[in-house]
């Protein structure tokens, strides 16, 4: 009985040693790859910035950073000073597989320039299309989709309305076509549509509030 405790013991304090020593081997990985993820992070977010605004990768931009609600605001200017759109990063968290990241562009007047979606945990060759659907046809074209895609569902959709690129969520319905809006949503996935153009319309109004209080700051600050 005292060899058998004796064992046990050893047997807990070998686990127990183990243990120790792969949560620290576990937290100096995390230090040490933590930083270079940050960089690739901020790096993807920048290059994004620069896609949904239509600007070229190699131009050098001043990017001015807010957060409000949640949402981030990227305000862009060129070199010369001239204003090139501002980028907001949007979530809604009502997808087929749960949340769903979207940075979107807008120009001055809020016509959308370009988006790219971020993050999303939705079904492949279904859900997973937002980051082509939304851009890829318009009323008289014939939807083209990417070619893994096609693996799935062979010939492309027929026409229909579900680009957005260069609509104006201010004037357009960004709601999907079953209910009565302007977008046809994605083949079989009418979850991650409405959670997209949610994301979509949410950040327009974020970017629209934003130019309503510099508006409003502006004016103040010339009475004074």
């Amino acid at each position: 009985m005292k060899r058998l405790s004796s064992s046990f013991m050893n047997m807990v304090l070998s686990l127990t040693i183990i243990a120790l020593v792969a949560a620290a081997l576990l937290a100096f990985i995390n230090s040490v790859t933590q930083g270079p993820i940050q960089t690739i992070k901020q790096k993807n977010e920048a290059d994004g910035i620069k896609s949904v605004l239509r600007i070229d990768a190699s131009e050098e931009v001043k990017v001015s950073e807010a957060e409000q609600d949640g949402f981030r605001l990227f305000s862009v200017s060129r070199a010369d000073g001239s204003y090139a759109g501002t980028a907001v990063r949007s979530t809604d968290k009502a997808g087929f597989g749960g949340d769903i990241v979207v940075l979107v562009g807008f120009a001055a007047d809020g016509e959308i320039l370009g988006y790219q979606v971020m993050e999303h945990a939705e079904t492949p060759g279904l859900g997973a299309r937002a980051g082509e659907w939304f851009r890829t046809a318009s009323s008289s074209e014939e939807k083209q989709v990417g070619s893994f895609s096609k693996a799935f569902f062979g010939k492309p959709d027929p026409a229909g309305n579900h680009n957005i690129i260069g609509m104006n969520p201010g004037t357009a319905n960004l709601t999907v076509s079953k209910d009565g809006g302007d977008v046809d949503a994605i083949t079989a996935s009418t979850i991650t549509s409405r959670a997209f153009l949610r994301a979509v319309q949410s950040a327009y109004n974020v970017f629209k509030g934003q130019q309503a209080d510099a508006a409003t700051s502006a004016t103040a600050q010339h009475h004074e």
